[in-house]
């Protein structure tokens, strides 16, 4: 059983959520301003965010976030009406692992709660992975290159940690979405990927724009290399 945090200013949506995700311990928002207070009290496993609201949005409110090093480990999931590329587009770069559109099927946002805590939960008694300079730290999830340690999000460390699982294959974006997001084949916004592999870049690379250890290759996907 995790601990939710459901993050809305609608009261029906909020109870809906409430009532409907028994399996989980549910903690409810308002908005912004009250979830950071609620995160920070709370320290839920996953947040289910919504972007219109009233005073501090969503976006805001995920960037907040993943500024303080106290809450930027927590999985967030938009769960929103705002569905244009640009709308998603903003929500990645916020700092979001996933995003689901109103209306949803209470299924649908209950397996992607399923799919994102699955991520962040230890599968291994590995300690650490190693391709070329980059070091990923699997106990306190942590990655280290010669920049520096670097804190990421959780779905930008299970991409990291899976490419690195793979060094030097050619990972393909609908293989990513299946493997690191759990999406049936044929399902998932590929633009998950290219945001998620951008903030990657500029987390890792010293320069991004001609990315050292993650490199694109053609329009086939992604590969990493040490």
């Amino acid at each position: 059983m995790a601990k939710i945090l459901v993050v809305d200013d609608e009261p029906e949506m909020r109870e809906m959520l409430r009532m409907g995700l028994i399996d989980h311990t549910v903690v409810v928002a308002s908005d912004g301003v009250d979830a950071l207070l609620k995160a920070a009290r709370n320290t839920p496993d996953l947040i289910v965010l919504d972007v219109k609201m009233p005073g501090m949005d969503g976006f805001e409110t995920c960037r907040r976030l993943r500024a303080d090093p106290s809450l930027a480990h927590i999985p967030v999931i938009f769960a929103t009406s705002q569905d244009t590329l640009s709308d998603k587009l903003e929500g990645y770069d916020a700092g979001a692992d996933d995003y689901v559109i109103k209306p949803f099927d209470l299924t649908e946002l209950q397996l992607r709660i399923r799919a994102v805590l699955r991520r962040i939960r230890p599968t291994t008694t590995e300690v650490e992975l190693e391709v070329g300079e980059v070091k990923l730290n699997l106990l306190n999830r942590e990655v280290t290159t010669p920049r520096g340690t670097i804190v990421l999000t959780p779905t930008e460390f299970s991409l990291l940690e899976y490419m690195m699982r793979h060094p030097g294959s050619l990972l393909p974006t609908g293989k990513l979405l299946e493997d690191v997001w759990d999406y049936p084949p044929g399902v998932g916004d590929p633009a998950l990927v290219r945001m998620h592999i951008r903030n990657l870049r500029e987390k890792l690379e010293d320069n991004p724009s001609k990315p050292k250890y993650i490199a694109t290759v053609g329009r086939q996907g992604y590969t990493i290399r040490g």
